[in-house]
């Protein structure tokens, strides 16, 4: 593998590379995660809400430029509160996009992304700031840069998209922010932020919140083609939804 495809496999690490994938590559990423918060602080009638989580992503190289792919997250989730424990399960989230590569070369990437997709429902009991009754759709530009190749790979990644929320929810902007370290060709460290804006255009009980989120993890490659990712994400900043913390183990596997 060349020195700019070993750099744009892995910047597509990251799910929001500008980095195409090549013509007829298949990219899969399935991660289990588990979620908690407390929700005692802004409801003293419920204590606690824990999900578990199943979440496959695909991208897949339809040309040199063009990158389709999406994400479908099957999940379980456990509400606690003073009236006992209430569990639900169901598809939390189903999501597509096409990404056009618009630049690229040795150092650095830009790209543009559609995406449409269908937010959680079954949750909307227990979290009902991060549920939806509509669809979304979402146009983004993500660029990337390579920084340093010796004696450490060094890159960093940037997406920002606005998030038309079709129902009664608030449109939305969303980013994304990534650095990462490869020392060498086994292993990266990731450091990601993600943040949600609201627009505060939502209607008569629309979902209104806003998140900021920081992800650090680690990365094991066994060859270009397996690798193995575990980490976890915090919620730093919110408004109108409860704080909480993820746990997740995602293996990649490429084609």
């Amino acid at each position: 593998m060349s020195a700019l495809a070993a750099i744009a496999a892995l910047m597509n690490a990251a799910h929001a590379s500008p980095w195409a994938r090549f013509e007829g590559e298949l990219l899969v990423i399935s991660s289990t995660k588990y979620f908690q918060t407390d929700l005692s602080t802004d409801d003293p009638a419920s204590s606690a809400f824990e999900s578990l989580d199943s979440d496959t992503h695909l991208e897949f190289g339809l040309t040199e430029d063009i990158t389709i792919g999406g994400k479908v997250i099957y999940g379980t989730s456990w509400l606690t509160n003073s009236a006992g424990s209430f569990s639900d399960s169901g598809f939390s989230e189903v999501e597509g996009f096409v990404q056009y590569q618009f630049t690229r070369d040795i150092r650095q990437a830009a790209s543009v992304k559609l995406t449409a997709g269908k937010p959680a429902i079954f949750q909307s009991g227990a979290r009902p700031t991060l549920g939806g009754s509509g669809a979304d759709l979402e146009l983004g530009a993500l660029y990337g840069r390579n920084i340093l190749f010796e004696p450490v790979k060094i890159f960093a990644a940037g997406e920002i998209g606005l998030r038309k929320r079709i129902g009664d929810a608030a449109d939305v902007v969303r980013s994304q922010g990534t650095f990462g370290v490869e020392p060498d060709k086994h292993w990266v460290f990731l450091f990601e932020t993600f943040s949600v804006t609201s627009l505060k255009n939502e209607n008569d009980g629309g979902d209104d919140y806003d998140i900021v989120k920081i992800q650090p993890s680690v990365i094991y490659r066994f060859n270009r083609r397996w690798a193995i990712q575990a980490g976890m994400t915090e919620d730093i900043e919110t408004r109108n939804v409860s704080p909480g913390r993820t746990y997740f183990l995602g293996l990649w596997s490429a084609f």
